[in-house]
């Protein structure tokens, strides 16, 4: 069952609520067939690494979890448990609840910030946040790592506490995963193998998954477009901007919105609430930054200004603050080169328009060492 306009339109019908199970597995379906329940709900599983955009809308994040909600958008209720039979029994008890006029259902809101001007100061709190154990995502260890070798003040941090197994991947400890496009994206990141291409269809669709079941995700969109901007870089093919240059149209086309990009496509009644997720557009600044760079395109500077605004919202989490570093580092101190090659300096991107080595600001040098500190040489 989809939670497309059909089942909406069936379930305002039939009177009935529709339960939206957020699991790696079904365990509600089967369970209530025949019972009187089963006459009540329209049970949906969705397998939330699938549907990241379900999970942000209808939950607090945290899973297994059943959220009940109304024809209309309006939630009645959340059930939070690995146990079948308590999670049924819930159900059962909220729906006869909410019958008897006992549970006042809320409306799920809309999440539209008003966007804040981003700061530097998101470089320095994310390294020291580091520094006092904050557990690090791969955008955090890879900020770490550029930061510390273009400022000498910061050593070489060897204590990062890694928060997934993606960033303990960049630290060189175990695989990424399989079967999602972002752990292809961080495969070319680091410089390793990868088959992100199979991930990305014409006109910038990035599929989520293998099971290419769900497609148009912002942070999906994002990563594959910078980590086709690193190839880029690194191979000179032209090919690869014109893929990423595909993505920023896609993200432009089905994300944008006055404030900031949404967090996915519209393609049911749930995602047609906009929502603006911080973390997802400053991941979104990211990849626009760095396309900024290799194109010189000004439309598409302020595209990443447009996402930093709303990632500044919640700059004082580690990961979107590192996001918002990584992205100033790109607007404000990058530095172009005209040699496609594989630099380890998150401000470098290659332009095939300048007419020197390596530039920053007005500065041309030939050696890419030679820009020390986060500022150019006068």
């Amino acid at each position: 069952m989809e939670l497309n306009d059909k089942l909406f339109e069936d379930a305002r019908f039939y009177n009935k609520l529709i339960a939206i199970v957020l699991s790696k597995e079904d365990f509600i379906s089967q369970r209530i067939k025949g019972t009187p329940l089963e006459r009540k709900v329209f049970p949906v599983h969705k397998d939330p690494e699938e549907y990241p955009d379900y999970l942000v809308r209808v939950t607090r994040g945290v899973i297994p979890a059943i959220s009940l909600i109304t024809p209309d958008l309006e939630l009645v209720g959340i059930i939070e448990s690995n146990d079948p039979d308590y999670s049924i029994g819930s159900l059962k008890d909220v729906v006869n609840k909410f019958e008897a006029g006992k549970i006042t259902p809320v409306k799920i809101p809309e999440y539209a910030p008003e966007p804040l001007e981003p700061s530097e100061a998101s470089i320095y709190d994310a390294m020291n946040k580091v520094i006092d154990g904050v557990a690090a995502d791969f955008r955090v260890v890879e900020l770490i790592s550029a930061v510390s070798k273009i400022e000498k003040r910061y050593p070489i941090v060897h204590f990062i506490k890694p928060q997934d197994e993606i960033a303990s991947y960049l630290l060189g400890k175990g695989e990424p995963g399989e079967g999602f496009s972002v752990y292809e994206a961080v495969k070319v990141i680091k410089g390793d193998h990868d088959v992100l291409e199979d991930y990305i269809e014409k006109e910038g669709k990035v599929y989520r998954s293998k099971k290419k079941e769900n497609w148009g995700i912002l942070v999906d969109e994002s990563i594959a477009g910078y980590a086709l901007l690193l190839k880029y870089m690194r191979q000179g093919k032209s090919s690869f901007l014109d893929r990423a240059t595909e993505i920023k149209d896609f993200i432009k086309r089905n994300l944008e919105t006055e404030k900031g990009f949404r967090d996915t496509i519209v393609k049911d009644p749930l995602t047609r609430l906009t929502f603006l997720e911080p973390l997802a557009n400053a991941e979104a600044s990211i990849f626009l930054s760095a396309l900024w760079q290799a194109t010189g395109d000004e439309e598409v500077r302020k595209m990443a200004l447009k996402a930093l605004g709303i990632a500044t919202v919640r700059s004082d989490y580690l990961g979107v603050a590192a996001r918002i570093a990584h992205s100033l580092l790109r607007l404000n101190h990058g530095i172009l080169t005209s040699k496609p090659g594989n630099y380890n300096d998150i401000r470098i991107m290659l332009n095939e328009k300048i007419e020197c080595d390596f530039k920053q600001g007005d500065v041309c040098k030939s050696k890419l060492e030679d820009f020390n500190g986060l500022e150019p040489d006068e």
